[in-house]
């Protein structure tokens, strides 16, 4: 597992919550931050006051499972110590005082091949407290619901409370409910103010948003309830349950159920299927807890070393931090949901990347490709994702026009990916015509007819703000393995014509992408008199050895270029490797993307590396995904890193939770 201290710089915490139901993180020092549980998947509540886990033992002081705790005048109450563990989609924080140990283990649920309990909204909470015979846990939580704090109210129901807030709008993403329960609830405080009082903080410097009022915590066996509507923006309410120790452990879930639409998440939710409320969600997540827990952990079991494992499983976070998943079982993955949402990208090793979905949720990667196919336009063009905050308004891409060269491409093979791990022939069939219709219009854009699309020069590919025209090694490779997989299509489905019209392109487009080898590597693209090392270059290898399908080009260039990438991007930086390099070791500066390095692609080709190099290339991929735990980003990956300082790219910013690092996935086919 990830480990870090309280003292580490940690950006985002493992987000926990199901498919499509939105999440929060709960970080190395104990607080609850980036929550995203109520349709606001763009703009998750950053920090939020009022959660808090209070141990109360029988014999000794009780304390906080937190550290820099902002409840005034009791920072003595801390945890003397915390360690941070993450293994999506698990967190276990460790801390101790006064010689008494405390454990805590939060988890959603996410099992492979069962969309129904891999939707929950709710995170799981099981605390055991060794050296301590009895005593009691209280767990906290403020009432977030609503856009405006106005109108919120917390009601104790059954041994829980509900924080809801009547006077939400249909149109705020906001609207819902969120409970909280256990087990062995021995008092429930529904609702107290989480602020001081006005006068003393505005005559004592204390100020709302950086101290909570600390009466009820001195108070907590004897607090009473104050349950009322919120009117005034003073009054921010929050709710305490109060557990019995029972064997040493107290069980908690915290269910959230979200009723509101906006325009940035106009859909349904699929959990509306099987819950009315979120009452009835942590019933169930309680009576199905160990059920739960156990089958979550069971798709751990990958044979990789255990470095290798940690980035393998902890790179599937944008399950829960990225996804939707509508009332119609319509699915998608923003590209960056904080500063690119825009959902289902396949340009570049997007979505390509997201192989958790295909290995784990097969169902979900067909509606994908589904949803895709009749995106299509009427020329035969697939655009580049389904819409901004949207499954229903297709975008062409984010430089077009004109229209991306790798986008049809890359359909073509997400289809056929798609039948080689499922054996779905019927899907095949279904999605045939429309594999199709993509070769054709990318045969339009081969102006000179020599076998290959051109690049136009104006970001006309995933590579999108670099300027790459002529014929371009990434674009031509992954072209090239979309025929081997459209002409197996083809066999599969006894479509002789096309079969033979397909090899024929296969000769043609291996005879220029051939030209493009200087003994060496793959030249970047022929409209540039410079030549570099593009990491790129092979790209489509990576989907044909993936597929088990025979290769782009001969073995020997293959290896050659793995080699050049191995030795010059690999070497040039401490942190990571960048996309474009020249012989001499020196990073090309002309575009953000060349400097950069894209993790999806590094891990990509440091999987075709693995196979020919195993030891070199493990250290490049290691590289990488330490640079990505020293930054403190494991779950919040970014879609590039700055070569000189390991950075994100931009550092303010950045694409945050990028769809196509789950690439790394690769290492899971055997």
């Amino acid at each position: 597992m990830v480990r870090f201290s309280y003292t580490d710089s940690l950006k985002s915490g493992v987000p926990l919550g199901g498919i499509g139901t939105g999440k929060l993180e709960i970080n190395n020092k104990g607080k609850l931050i980036n929550v995203t549980i109520l349709g606001n998947f763009s703009n998750p509540i950053k920090t939020t006051r009022g959660f808090h886990i209070f141990v109360i033992p029988d014999e000794s002081t009780s304390f906080f499972l937190e550290k820099e705790l902002k409840v005034y005048n009791m920072q003595n109450y801390e945890i003397d110590d915390l360690i941070y563990e993450g293994v999506y989609p698990f967190i276990f924080l460790k801390g101790n005082k006064n010689g008494i140990e405390v454990n805590l283990t939060a988890f959603s649920s996410i099992i492979p091949n069962n969309i129904k309990d891999s939707n929950i909204p709710a995170v799981g909470m099981e605390i055991e407290v060794k050296g301590s015979k009895s005593g009691k846990i209280a767990l906290s939580f403020p009432n977030i619901v609503g856009t405006s704090p106005i109108g919120r109210r917390d009601r104790r129901v059954g041994s829980g409370i509900i924080f809801e807030n009547p006077k939400s709008i249909d149109l705020d993403p906001r609207k819902g409910e969120v409970y909280i329960t256990g087990d062995n609830v021995s008092k429930t405080i529904s609702q107290y103010n989480i602020n001081v009082d006005a006068v003393e903080a505005f005559s004592s410097f204390i100020y709302k948003d950086l101290y909570e009022q600390n009466r009820v915590w001195n108070l907590l066996e004897k607090y009473e309830s104050d349950e009322h509507e919120v009117t005034g923006f003073w009054d921010d309410p929050a709710g305490i349950i109060i557990s019995d120790y029972k064997e040493n452990r107290v069980r908690f879930v915290i269910s959230w159920y979200s009723r509101g639409k906006s325009f940035q998440y106009p859909y349904g939710y699929f959990y509306h299927n099987n819950f009315s409320n979120a009452i009835e969600v942590a019933n169930y997540f309680l009576d199905n807890f160990d059920r739960l827990k156990e089958e979550s952990m069971k798709w751990h079991d990958i044979d990789a070393e255990p470095w290798l494992k940690d980035a393998i499983i902890n790179s599937a976070y944008i399950l829960s931090s990225s996804t939707i998943l509508d009332e119609k079982g319509r699915f998608g993955i923003f590209e960056g949901p904080e500063n690119f949402p825009v959902i289902n990208t396949i340009a570049g090793l997007c979505y390509e990347g997201a192989l958790p979905i295909l290995f784990l949720f097969p169902a979900l990667e067909k509606s994908v490709i589904r949803e895709f196919a009749y995106a299509m336009r009427e020329d035969g063009y697939v655009p580049h994702d389904l819409g901004l905050y949207s499954l229903d308004l297709p975008i062409d891409g984010t430089t077009s026009p004109p229209k991306w060269k790798d986008l049809n491409p890359t359909f073509i093979l997400l289809i056929y990916r798609y039948f080689k791990f499922t054996g779905d022939k019927e899907f095949l069939r279904e999605l045939y015509p429309f594999a199709i219709k993509a070769l054709k219009w990318e045969l339009k854009q081969d102006k000179d007819n020599d076998g290959v699309p051109e690049l136009e020069g104006s970001g006309d590919s995933g590579f999108d703000v670099t300027r790459i025209k002529g014929i371009d090694s990434y674009t031509t490779s992954v072209y090239i393995a979309s025929l081997i997989a459209l002409r197996e299509m083809a066999i599969i489905l006894n479509d002789k014509e096309n079969k033979d019209f397909i090899n024929e392109l296969l000769e043609k487009a291996r005879k220029v992408y051939s030209s493009l080898f200087n003994g060496k590597y793959f030249i970047p693209w022929t409209d540039i008199e410079e030549k570099f090392v593009f990491s790129a270059q092979i790209l489509g290898e990576w989907w044909v050895e993936l597929l088990d399908l025979e290769k782009i080009i001969d073995e020997e260039k293959i290896s050659f270029a793995l080699n050049y990438i191995l030795e010059i991007n690999g070497k040039v930086s401490p942190y990571c490797t960048p996309n474009m390099v020249k012989e001499n070791g020196e990073v090309v500066e002309k575009w953000t993307q060349a400097y950069s390095s894209w993790p999806r692609l590094v891990f990509a080709i440091s999987w075709l590396g693995y196979k020919r190099n195993k030891e070199k290339w493990l250290e490049i991929l290691k590289k990488e995904w330490d640079n990505l735990i020293s930054k403190g980003i494991v779950w919040n990956q970014p879609s590039r890193i700055n070569s000189r300082d390991g950075n994100p790219e931009p550092l303010d910013g950045y694409l945050d939770h990028y769809i196509g690092n789950a690439s790394i996935w690769s290492f899971v086919k055997k």
